[in-house]
């Protein structure tokens, strides 16, 4: 066992000695040893000196693509907000009949002066105008209690109801220029009665209705 363990080491002895000698005669071979060795140190420190760097640029590169992400995003919401606002531009007339449509608290005091007017465009005599009980500054929260289908939108109620007289002709003309106001109505009921008096035939129409308003 000691013999062969000898035998080696006198073998690989005289194997490196073989290489040194060669290496010390052949300038050559000396010659590309020490550049192989001085590549292979520079590539390691190479390697170990630009890894932060290429880490530190990965990272750069993702974090600019997630900032472009991002930048495209707030690039499409501030385009759609550019037409959305040339969109209310153009719509700034209608917008405002939106808010005469459906005001944002209960305004019955218009509703009566349109009223009037009608009244006095079609000949006809407004007997009464009432409507119920309704918060008309600050916030309401409460709803009407109609037997009727609540107005869609989630809107609060203003019940109204108004009576008028005169010929049939112009009380049926009075109920459609109703219709037509500027001013959101739902009527729900509209009744007619006549009695014969001294002054002749006297016709009553009676309208009951709602109009909506935001509440806030």
């Amino acid at each position: 066992m000691a013999l062969g363990w000898r035998g080696s080491y006198t073998r690989y002895k005289e194997f490196f000695l073989n290489i040194s000698a060669l290496y010390k005669k052949r300038a050559e071979l000396r010659a590309f040893l020490e550049i192989i060795l001085s590549l292979s140190t520079i590539i390691i420190f190479l390697l170990f000196a630009l890894k932060p760097t290429v880490l530190t640029i990965i990272d750069l590169v993702q974090q600019i693509r997630e900032k472009q992400s991002t930048l495209s995003g707030l690039t499409k919401k501030i385009s759609d907000l550019q037409k959305a606002s040339g969109l209310l531009q153009q719509n700034q007339a209608s917008i405002q009949n939106v808010n005469i449509a459906v005001p944002t608290l209960a305004k019955p005091n218009i509703l009566a002066g349109q009223v009037v007017g009608l009244a006095t465009k079609n000949s006809v005599e407004v007997l009464g105008f009432s409507i119920n009980q309704i918060t008309l500054v600050g916030t309401s929260t409460s709803k009407s209690h109609s037997d009727f289908k609540p107005l869609p939108g989630n809107v609060v109620e203003m019940p109204f109801s108004i009576s008028v007289r005169g010929p049939y002709p112009d009380l049926i003309a009075f109920i459609k220029d109703f219709e037509n106001l500027r001013i959101a109505t739902k009527i729900d009921t509209v009744g007619v009665s006549s009695s014969i008096t001294d002054k002749g035939l006297i016709i009553v129409a009676v309208i009951s209705g709602r109009a909506p308003f935001i509440g806030k």
